[in-house]
């Protein structure tokens, strides 16, 4: 068994100090925002984006030198209690390690141009204020929850994070789909936070603490058993906040809210925190065979199977969302078969290919006023920074050579080569499949025939241009930290990775490079055949997967059979509990408060009637013989005289006669 190293801490007092305190700024500066917009957004009229941003800005600029500072020096911790019970101790602290400041720099960049792009796209809403307020505090939530070193304050986070993207995803409450869809995502994250809860109170009841630290130094002394099954609660919540198959339905439906709400919760925070959870509890992960396996194939599913729905949408913001379930199974698979690097640097690449992708989707939605790809075909050339930086994401996430996603999505494949071939079978299959939906949608978009929606469509304003720039440099550069053009930078990365978490650092093997990069060109090929080529395109595709095109449309059933299986029988349970509420128990305690009144009216009556019968007539006899007996007191001394020889006349007799 391998002993998880103690956290470096930084080489100055002073210096640490510094990091912890801006870490704590970092995620005080969004929820500022949230408590000024509630408060003083109605007199901030138009300047509510301006402020959100600036102070979202200002935390990125915080976590880029928090980052240097770690990357530099080493990590730091630090907790107070918070709360005592008797031998419980609760305790609020700060784990500022590698995987924090990555995490913390990729949340506050995108969130940042997330904020920004916002300014332009939602100028014409009512409640903008709120709008920023709430997208603020989502940023605060998950940037609280990065940096909390105990479950407890994860948790509490955690919630937050699900709060928020409720708030966000309904934003539109008016429209009935915008509701229901942000009601399913509440409820159905809902359930795989029971499996959280469950799994961090059997961390506790097993190991008597929160802290991660302590619960890692004691987790090998517990049986496997146990590890599994608290790993495999952990994963429960991962899964659901992160869209992993069987709780994947609620992001599809997602796309009801505003787009950049979208961005924001596809690359940055909700979907991010199921990975981020996984990797902070990858020493327990890797404990139990049967836990890493079965993330393995639950990633492995994910990533086939919403490849294959994203195929056959229409609707541009829903293929993205299922691309973001197929990603995130990479990520999944990747930390499951040991590739802690691998993951991690997937969830940045994509990362800022995905929020890239929505935003230019936003762009095309705002000037086409569309959803629907074929109806906007021909944008290209009345809307070319879009395209352009589209084109780049698509590309990114597809895994082209020499783009971000190619570098990551390698490394996972060299790592699933190793683990298990039939798990690389089907992510090369996937390969194919991404590189053909998401050029599919690039076909449709901006090339081939005008669709009816882009003949009077124009470039987004630079406020929602400018985002687009700033999240394509990334999207094209970032992966190279990774590549072996920059060995040193590769090196540095890999702090991410620490020896004692056992991950594996595969060489460069071109034969398994190789054949993602096929399957890549393959599936852009046959994209530029059917879409290009072909002048009817959707007629192919539903000629030639056959009955298979239909069971895609319909997201292979899944929303009719939880439909059927969960949400029906639970509507029927509900009501038939309602009638016997309303049948029985009401009726049962109706009868118990009529029977108490009629019982305390007849108590009323008898003591009015008796009771109050007898008090009374002792009062009136009482009152009667003192009015009598007042006549005897009359005030003369002769009378009183009289009486008294009377009575001892009456007592000598009695002695006399007695």
């Amino acid at each position: 068994m391998r002993k998880l190293e103690r956290p470096k801490m930084l080489g100055s007092m002073g210096i640490e100090n510094i990091v912890l305190n801006l870490v704590i700024v970092i995620a005080l500066l969004p929820l500022l925002s949230f408590v000024l917009l509630l408060f003083l957004g109605r007199f901030l009229p138009g300047r509510s984006g301006p402020v959100a941003t600036a102070l979202v800005g200002a935390s990125f600029a915080a976590s880029l030198y928090v980052l240097f500072q770690v990357l530099t020096r080493g990590n730091v911790a630090s907790s107070m209690v918070w709360h005592v019970a008797g031998s419980a101790r609760f305790t609020l602290g700060l784990l500022v390690d590698e995987l924090t400041v990555f995490m913390l720099v990729v949340v506050t960049s995108i969130s940042f141009v997330i904020h920004l792009y916002s300014i332009g796209y939602m100028h014409r809403e009512k409640r903008l204020s709120w709008y920023f307020a709430v997208l603020s505090l989502f940023t605060a939530a998950m940037l609280s929850l990065v940096i909390a070193d105990n479950y407890l304050q994860l948790y509490i986070s955690w919630e937050l994070v699900g709060l928020c993207s409720y708030l966000l995803i309904g934003f539109w409450f008016e429209k009935k789909s915008a509701s229901d869809a942000a009601k399913k995502a509440f409820i159905v994250t809902r359930l795989g936070d029971v499996g959280l809860s469950l799994g961090i109170i059997l961390i506790y009841v097993s190991t008597g603490s929160f802290i991660f630290s302590e619960v890692f130094q004691q987790a090998e002394g517990l049986s496997m058993t146990l590890v599994t099954a608290i790993t495999l609660l952990l994963f429960c919540g991962a899964a659901g906040k992160s869209a992993q198959f069987p709780l994947h339905v609620w992001l599809p439906d997602a796309m009801e809210g505003p787009t950049p709400v979208n961005a924001l919760v596809d690359a940055a925070t909700k979907i991010g925190a199921g990975v981020y959870l996984v990797a902070r509890n990858f020493p327990l992960f890797e404990l139990s065979a049967f836990s890493t396996g079965t993330v393995v194939w639950i990633g492995a599913i994910s990533a086939l199977m919403a490849a294959t729905m994203a195929m056959v949408m229409t609707d541009i913001k829903r293929v993205l969302a299922y691309s973001t379930v197929s990603q995130v199974g990479y990520m999944m698979v990747a930390l499951g078969t040991g590739g802690y690097f691998a993951g991690i640097f997937h969830l940045m690449t994509h990362a800022f290919s995905k929020a890239l992708l929505f935003l230019g989707s936003g762009s095309i939605i705002h000037a086409a006023h569309t959803q629907d790809i074929t109806e906007t075909g021909g944008l290209y050339r009345r809307m070319k920074i879009t395209a352009i930086t589209f084109i780049l994401g698509a590309l990114s996430i597809s895994g082209l050579p020499l783009f971000s996603g190619f570098w990551s999505s390698d490394q996972i494949l060299r790592d699933v080569y190793n683990y298990n071939f039939i798990i690389y079978v089907i992510l090369t299959f996937t390969s194919i499949l991404t590189a053909f939906y998401m050029f599919r949608l690039v076909f449709l978009t901006f090339f081939g025939r005008k669709g009816d929606k882009a003949e009077y469509a124009h470039e987004s304003p630079p406020v929602m241009s400018i985002p687009l720039i700033l999240l394509a440099i990334p999207t094209v550069l970032v992966g190279l930290i990774g590549s072996p053009f920059l060995p040193e930078a590769y090196r540095f990365f890999t702090l991410f990775a620490p020896e004692s978490f056992g991950v594996r650092q595969v060489e460069a093997n071109y034969a398994v490079m190789g054949g993602p990069i096929a399957a890549d060109l393959a599936g852009i090929l046959l994209a530029y055949l059917i879409y290009q080529r072909n002048l009817r395109p959707q007629d192919w595709l539903a000629r030639y997967l056959g009955p298979y095109y239909r069971v895609l449309l319909h997201k292979y059933y899944f929303d009719e059979i939880y439909l059927f299986l969960i949400v029906r029988p639970v509507l029927r349970l509900s009501d038939f509990i309602g009638r016997f509420d309303l049948a029985v128990i009401d009726r049962v305690v109706n009868w118990v408060g009529d029977s108490g009144l009629r019982f305390a009216s007849a108590i009323g009556i008898f003591d009015l009637g008796v009771i109050d019968g007898i008090v009374n007539w002792v009062g009136d006899t009482m009152l009667d013989n003192s009015s009598r007996f007042r006549l005897s007191q009359t005030g003369y001394t002769l009378n009183y005289l009289l009486f008294f020889f009377a009575a001892v006349a009456l007592l000598v007799l009695w002695i006399q006669f007695a």
